[in-house]
């Protein structure tokens, strides 16, 4: 590691917007969360329940998460606000931060939300690969976008301050959401379509779309969204990370690795059921960039010309400018 980049990291709030922490995913997770210290990240998001999840075991999966948390909070600070993340970078503490991929845990229901966002929920995905019944996913053949529910969920959102995400989503369905948000929206691990063609990458509409209204894209890591060979590693992410940069500006690009730390869980996913294969997913295990590539990542972007600012802002500052415009400065 170049000094240059032990200063970046050690003056970065490193932002990392999806890590799985449903039930299926924890065997490895502990350790996980170690390697992503370690490595110098400073603020984790844990996906704490998907679409397919219904409330009441989602509700009992995050209250023992909190408590694991608590019981440990010499090294983990689970935040509420932009400022937390911030206070708890400057202890030494890991920032943790909670969000639901898909609207199944709040029943597709408005009121919900603001429910979750009281217990620690800040971002939610709306519509998660397929339809329910908020609009459509990403492997949706229709792309019908939002319904009448899901306009009002989007609605209901912006009061409450909960972070829309619109990863996932059909076209349409996340050009709704960007549209109808008063607020920006982000798509925390999705990679470019223009360069991977693949249904789970957004198109130059949806990143330009974002940008005009100051979202975020992060830049998933797998293998099979970036490269036509499935591969994955810092040059390849870095191609993502460019692409969005010279399209629409370095202040609308962040991390969102997604690191798959549960191989196993997803191997028996995919063999389930035809669905994965025939979206053009390849079988588990597969290629992605591990916590401990950061210093290598930050010499490519120093390399790519990327001043101090641009670089802080993609580790994670571009994330907090649109989580400080979401969430509520504190909980009343």
């Amino acid at each position: 590691m170049t000094v240059s980049a032990n200063n970046l990291i050690a003056k970065a709030v490193v932002w990392e917007s999806a890590v799985g922490w449903t039930p299926e995913c924890l065997d490895e997770g502990p350790d996980m969360l170690v390697r992503f210290r370690d490595a110098g990240f400073s603020f984790l998001s844990l996906t704490i329940g998907a679409d397919w999840d219904r409330p009441e075991p989602t509700f009992r999966h995050l209250s023992q998460q909190r408590r694991w948390f608590e019981q440990r909070a010499h090294d983990y600070q689970l935040i509420e606000t932009v400022a937390d993340i911030r206070a708890a970078k400057q202890s030494g503490k890991m920032a943790i931060g909670l969000h639901l991929q898909g609207a199944g845990p709040a029943a597709h229901e408005p009121a919900m939300i603001d429910s979750w966002y009281r217990l620690g929920i800040r971002w939610m995905i709306v519509a998660y690969n397929t339809r329910n019944p908020l609009g459509d996913g990403c492997h949706e053949p229709s792309d019908a976008g939002l319904s009448m529910l899901g306009r009002a969920f989007v609605t209901e959102a912006n009061r409450v301050g909960m972070m829309l995400d619109a990863s996932h989503a059909g076209i349409n369905t996340s050009l709704d959401i960007i549209e109808l948000s008063e607020k920006p929206v982000v798509f925390s691990h999705s990679s470019v379509r223009a360069l991977k063609n693949h249904e789970r990458n957004i198109d130059d509409v949806q990143i330009k779309a974002l940008a005009r209204r100051g979202g975020v894209v992060g830049i998933n890591s797998i293998g099979a969204f970036l490269t036509d060979d499935n591969r994955s590693d810092v040059p390849a992410l870095m191609r993502h990370i460019d692409y969005v940069a010279q399209l629409v500006g370095p202040e609308h690009v962040g991390l969102g690795l997604d690191t798959v730390f549960y191989q196993p869980f997803m191997t028996k996913l995919y063999d389930s059921g035809p669905m994965m294969a025939l979206r053009g997913y390849p079988r588990p295990p597969w290629a992605d960039v591990k916590p401990e590539v950061l210093p290598e990542l930050v010499e490519a972007l120093e390399r790519h010309g990327y001043s101090e600012t641009a670089i802080l802002g993609v580790l994670g500052e571009n994330f907090l400018r649109v989580a400080e415009q979401n969430w509520r400065p504190s909980i009343v």
